[in-house]
């Protein structure tokens, strides 16, 4: 990798602030160009940064007016103004309907702090490429929380409660893997056009805006798999 990926990290624990610090300084493709412990902080450093990767900790003690879980406001503050960042969420709570509310957010990741290292080095160099990350522990977790899918499912109905059709939830399978239009065509036997026009189907169904916000509510389905 000819340029180093900057990352900056927001954490209220010191002590896992410069652990990850201390790692991060291992590999040579990851330069560490700040940390904050608060959302203050984060936003007055983040003025004069240049900053690729933020890995954000979505239980934040430490900042005001902001609600318990203060890491979704930091991620959609972070997504309206600075779109360029990449974020991966890093938390200790990775059930179903935090990690799509997240992702709804704009987080293009998400890591359990109780994952490996390793998965946090390849969370941010995939997230850095543009594409969408799920750290091994929580995407099986997900798969496996019925009640979410319970939860979540009035959000994927449209308007007269049609829910996405079999081939539908073959292309948004697809497009939670990553797949462009062009790879979903060839993988279904279909044109590009197709491919588009089903897209614009279950953005509609699901009452979204966009692809992204589609992947959000896809996951807590459990429809992104590894």
């Amino acid at each position: 990798m000819m340029t180093k990926i900057r990352v900056f990290h927001v954490e209220d624990y010191a002590v896992l602030r410069d652990g990850i610090k201390q790692l991060l300084s291992f590999d040579p493709d990851i330069e560490m160009v700040g940390e904050a412990k608060n959302g203050a902080d984060f936003f007055v450093a983040l003025e004069s940064s240049d900053i690729d990767v933020l890995i954000l900790d979505l239980s934040l003690e430490d900042i005001e007016d902001l609600t318990t879980f203060n890491g979704f406001q930091i991620c959609r503050i972070v997504q309206e103004k600075y779109p360029h960042v990449k974020i991966i969420a890093h938390s200790v709570f990775d059930d179903a309907e935090r990690v799509a509310a997240i992702i709804h957010f704009g987080a293009l990741g998400y890591v359990s702090k109780r994952s490996g290292f390793e998965e946090l080095i390849r969370a941010i160099k995939t997230v850095y490429l543009g594409a969408r990350y799920l750290c091994a522990e929580t995407a099986a977790k997900m798969k496996g929380v019925k009640e979410s899918l319970l939860v979540m499912e009035h959000q994927l109905r449209g308007n007269d409660g049609e829910v996405f059709s079999s081939r539908e939830l073959q292309v948004l399978e697809l497009l939670c893997r990553g797949k462009t239009s062009a790879e979903i065509a060839v993988t279904l036997v279909m044109t590009e056009r197709i491919v588009e026009s089903h897209r614009r189907s279950l953005i509609e169904k699901g009452k979204v805006k966009n692809t992204v916000e589609l992947m959000a509510y896809a996951s807590s389905l459990g429809v992104i798999k590894k």
